[in-house]
């Protein structure tokens, strides 16, 4: 088994903000027990998460139409990310202060 890359004190406490912000938004209705548990064990520190990458890719993915959007090219991920409405958008915007809508598709796609 291989061990997983050492990750930074910066990444760590990124992916802990980004498991909280999800936790605490709307989207944390839609996630599995599976999902929920990953980000709790990521805030307390027992799973080291490798960027803040996987609260991300969870939060986008309660959102109706991301796997169509991301699969595809930039302008169709601009597109579906431009049509959600305020309240769709919000906790996505808390999620991923700092970036850009180009970085995000860069990262998941």
């Amino acid at each position: 088994m291989a061990t997983p890359p050492a990750v930074s004190t910066t990444q760590q406490a990124e992916a802990q903000q980004a498991a909280r912000t999800l936790l605490a938004s709307p989207l944390a209705a839609g996630l599995s027990d599976a999902e929920r548990t990953e980000m709790n064990r990521i805030i307390s520190g027992e799973l080291s998460a490798a960027s803040k990458w996987t609260a991300i890719r969870a939060a986008f993915s309660k959102v109706g139409g991301f796997a169509k959007a991301i699969a595809g090219k930039y302008s169709v991920f601009k597109a579906w990310y431009d049509n959600l409405s305020w309240w769709q958008k919000a906790p996505l915007k808390a999620i991923t202060p700092g970036l850009t809508l180009l970085d995000i598709y860069n990262a998941l796609h």
